[in-house]
């Protein structure tokens, strides 16, 4: 069975992020270079190059929030893997329409495929405290102008 599209462009987009990470630059060439190698198709490479830059642009903020989360595993001592995979599933689940469940679902079984046997479940626990973060966060917003 064929992976869905946008299950692909999460794998490569965490594939370039990786590659961003460990050379602490992003370098578009590498990151075309890694896609190319990856799959022919030329729209989903794109997609992944976007959406790995916009979760690149927005690393910090995901990490000073993962740190918050979890503050006895702050980016730094995590996986290369995990902390790029937490990175893209913040981005997304706060800046797309993508439903929660399914940022998280697609955050864990990227850790469980590409991670150590313990980063799945670390991964959940993280995104699921974020996600009830975001919940309180953007509930408290009302979403019509008040009265003038």
């Amino acid at each position: 069975m064929p992976q869905p599209k946008k299950s692909k462009i999460r794998e490569l987009a965490m594939q370039i992020l990786f590659l961003w990470d460990t050379h602490n630059s992003s370098d578009t060439g590498m990151a075309r270079q890694v896609t190319a190698d990856a799959t022919e198709d030329v729209e989903l490479r794109e997609a992944a190059l976007e959406t790995a830059t916009a979760a690149w642009e927005h690393r910090q903020t995901a990490d000073r929030w993962v740190e918050r989360v979890a503050p006895q595993w702050p980016p730094h001592r995590q996986p290369a893997v995990d902390r790029n995979v937490l990175r893209m599933a913040v981005w997304e689940l706060v800046n797309t329409p993508t439903p929660p469940k399914v940022v998280i679902d697609e955050a864990i079984e990227l850790a469980k495929h590409f991670s150590t046997e313990q980063s799945a479940s670390f991964v959940n626990g993280v995104m699921d405290a974020i996600l009830k973060e975001h919940r309180t966060l953007t509930s408290a917003i009302p979403l019509t102008d008040p009265p003038a």
